[in-house]
């Protein structure tokens, strides 16, 4: 992002990258079709209860994540058991789904996808260790920033790795604020499931695959030529596991 317009940072800058992410992990052999799917059943479960819904589509693959942002554990729960029963939230989720939706329309249209329920996560969002510029709203960035990399983190073992780890991400930042580095990035953290031996999930967002590896080029031939970034990199706390390029729907 190159042009950015600087206002004074508030405590609300965060308030649209949810606290808590609980996630549904699927594969299917029509991607494209699951997430026309997921994406309406997403709309009328926002519009029945309320929720922070929306679906990510793996780029280059067959995966797809159905995701639920809430501010914590209480309002993760207490809408999981209002979800049950004949009057639950499910039953009228499903009922304006197959009333309203074109994509339900067909039969076991969720089933012509050849779906499979691969695993079920829940991220917390660490805010110390995520980057989002002065004067940013990101309530209005958000819808055009439709590009996510995700990236696993595994960090060293050892006594004060993960202090470390953290001091080592904190400083990245303040570094990146001297050479002006602008982007946005999230660190999730695992609390249930999660990629396998992954101790963080980065999320950077931009608009587009080209534009985030654009900008990426540009941010690290700055810190390639300062000393200060090279120093704080020095150290191995960490490695990057795996990694995923993801296109978000809402």
């Amino acid at each position: 992002m190159k042009k950015i317009l600087f206002i004074l940072i508030t405590s609300s800058v965060f308030a649209q990258a949810p606290n808590l992410v609980e996630v549904e992990e699927f594969t299917a052999n029509n991607q494209k079709k699951m997430v026309l799917l997921l994406q309406s059943w997403a709309q009328a479960e926002r519009e029945i209860t309320g929720n922070n819904t929306f679906v990510l589509e793996v780029i280059d693959g067959n995966k797809v994540y159905y995701c639920r942002g809430f501010d914590g554990m209480r309002q993760l729960v207490e809408d999981r058991n209002k979800r049950w029963g004949s009057d639950g939230t499910r039953a009228k989720i499903m009922k304006k789904w197959q009333s309203e939706s074109p994509y339900a329309q067909e039969d076991d249209a969720w089933f012509t996808t050849h779906p499979n329920r691969v695993a079920n996560h829940i991220f917390w969002h660490n805010k110390r260790l995520s980057y989002i510029p002065e004067g940013i709203n990101l309530s209005e960035v958000l819808p055009t920033l439709k590009f996510r990399r995700h990236v696993m983190i595994d960090v060293n073992s050892g006594p004060e790795s993960r202090q470390n780890f953290q001091e080592q991400i904190i400083s990245g930042i303040e570094n990146d604020k001297k050479l002006k580095n602008n982007y946005i990035r999230l660190m999730y953290t695992p609390w249930y499931g999660g990629p396998e031996n992954a101790d963080f999930m980065m999320i950077v967002l931009d608009e587009s695959r080209e534009k985030y590896f654009e900008g990426l080029a540009e941010r690290n031939k700055k810190r390639g030529n300062d000393d200060d970034w090279k120093l704080i990199q020095s150290e191995n706390i960490a490695n990057w596991i795996d990694e995923e390029h993801l296109t978000i729907h809402y």
